[in-house]
């Protein structure tokens, strides 16, 4: 069998000579094309006869390579077909001493032999080993350069496509074929309709934003949440969802005053008052909707929530936790599980509280 690295095999493959994936970095680390660096990793092979195969410990090479993308530094390469557009105006060609922006590449590479703490179905553990020891030099990187701009990324980041490859001992390198990254990426087709058919929506959605609607900004934090788990910043993702919770409950406690009776001044009140987020739900809000609020119960809604975001949410804030893509897809399950919950109870107490189920679903 030919050497291969191909992600979507069932079964490892493995052999004397050393996978490689190479893909764009979403930024830019700023260094000269001549890096050629080794990360160590901390294992052992599975099989001792890897160890003389490749005569040292397992590794993780990376090598970078700096490439021109179209735009200038500081004129972009349409800039002047956009002003010819709008305006019928002609600008003129850059300055010539205008110099190009540049993209990074980053080539990952690493014996075809599984350690012991990989696991023997895992088709794809090369390449999460890259991607491990990628984003453990990235850190490094940030910390020793003071670069606030660098971070560990998700493998979503290295869209839409990584090359796979087997280098053999004697340095010849053969393609294994393109790897699409995340497939189940959101697509944003170019609409077929019409711009006035979109005045009508647009106009509701701006009126919504700009009078403060209910469950508005609960809708922008969790969207917020969605965005930065797919980017692969799993901390603020975390936190954009405990803030959508937030924002949600205490949105929707708001209403439920209000169709007790209460006035707009005398629940703005109560709402100043500061009352702590636990107390909000256990018992504001469990009093009035009913349902399953012991946040000790793992097994329901609420205790999903409380555990599997506001706990976690707790750790990366008080603790400095640093979470993964696994915490931040884990804290969104729970978010939908408590924004279904609500909903749920809404229903439920529809004759007590109307006025908040319509704007619930109007949301």
């Amino acid at each position: 069998m030919a050497a291969s690295c191909d992600h979507e095999s069932d079964t490892p493959e493995t052999g004397a000579f050393l996978c490689t994936f190479t893909c764009r970095l979403p930024f830019v680390l700023g260094v000269a094309d001549d890096l050629d660096h080794d990360v160590n990793v901390p294992a052992e092979y599975a099989q001792k006869q890897a160890m003389r195969a490749f005569d040292r410990a397992p590794f993780v090479r990376l090598r970078l390579f700096n490439a021109a993308v179209a735009d200038r530094k500081f004129s972009p390469a349409n800039l002047e077909a956009a002003v010819q557009h709008f305006y019928g105006e002609d600008l003129g060609g850059p300055d010539t001493e205008d110099p190009h922006l540049y993209e990074q590449w980053i080539s990952l590479e690493t014996p075809a032999a599984p350690l012991r703490d990989e696991s023997p179905s895992d088709g794809a553990y090369a390449f999460h080993r890259c991607l491990w020891a990628l984003n453990a030099f990235l850190q490094a990187f940030a910390l020793a350069r003071s670069d606030s701009r660098v971070r560990p990324i998700s493998s979503r980041e290295l869209r839409p496509i990584v090359a796979i490859g087997s280098l053999s001992k004697d340095g010849t390198w053969a393609y294994s074929g393109p790897m699409l990254m995340h497939p189940d990426a959101k697509t944003r087709p170019v609409t077929r309709r019409l711009v006035a058919e979109h005045a009508q929506s647009l106009n509701e959605a701006l009126d919504v934003i700009l009078n403060a609607s209910p469950f508005v900004r609960a809708q922008q934090w969790r969207a917020r949440g969605e965005r930065r788990r797919y980017e692969g910043d799993a901390a603020d993702s975390i936190v954009s969802f405990q803030i959508a919770a937030e924002t949600l409950a205490y949105e929707l406690w708001a209403l439920l005053l209000l169709d007790e009776g209460l006035t707009q001044s005398e629940v703005q009140a109560r709402r100043d008052e500061d009352v702590p987020f636990a107390s909000l739900l256990k018992r504001e809000l469990a009093s009035r909707l009913g349902g399953a609020w012991d946040v000790t119960q793992t097994s329901t809604d609420v205790g999903c929530y409380w555990h599997s975001l506001y706990l976690l949410r707790n750790r990366v804030i008080h603790a400095g936790y640093l979470p993964h893509g696994g915490d931040a897809e884990q804290a969104e399950r729970a978010f939908v599980r408590f924004d279904r919950f609500l909903n749920d109870r809404l229903q439920a107490t529809k004759k007590k509280y109307p006025g908040a189920l319509r704007a619930r679903l109007g949301s």
